[in-house]
Formats: structure tokens, sequence, C-alpha cells
């Protein structure tokens, strides 16, 4: 795969990675909203709950992103070595 070809591929996907955690968020962040404070207490197990699913929800995301995006740099700076010299 050309370069050219296998940069654009990487550049849509994490446009729609990026879109993606835009799109959710927005809704995600509500439903912990509402769900902390939902008995009146100040410190519950719901409400540390709610500040870790945001975590891994944030978390899930950035591997999204992250994890291709390294194989993509890795990919592009592999170099198969060129025996041409020694003959």
């Amino acid at each position: 795969m050309s370069i050219i070809k296998a940069s654009a591929i990487m550049a849509i996907y994490l446009f729609i990675v990026i879109c993606l955690y835009l799109f959710l968020s927005t809704p995600f962040d509500r439903v912990m909203d509402s769900f902390e404070g939902i008995d009146g207490a100040t410190e519950t197990q719901v409400d540390a709950g709610a500040g870790e699913s945001r975590l891994v929800f944030d978390m899930m995301f950035a591997i999204l992103g992250i994890v291709p995006l390294l194989y993509f740099v890795l990919w592009a700076f592999h170099r198969e070595p060129d025996w041409g010299y020694r003959q």
C-alpha cells in the first residue's frame, strides 16, 4: 500500500473517531451527571463509579486514536533492508 493511500485512510479514521467522541461525549456526560447525587449523599459508590466511567470512556477513545496512529507511524518508518549495494 502506498504511503499516500495509507495516510488518507488514517486521516479519515482519525476524523471519524474524533467525530464519534464529540457526538457521544455530551450524552454520556449527561447520563453520568444524572447518576451523580442520585440519593443525595455526599460521596457514594455511584458518584465514584460515575467518575471512573468517565475516565474509562475518555481512555477508550484515546486508545482508539493512539494505537492505530502509532501503528501507522511505525509502518511508515519501517524500512526493508536494501541489499543491492553489497552485490
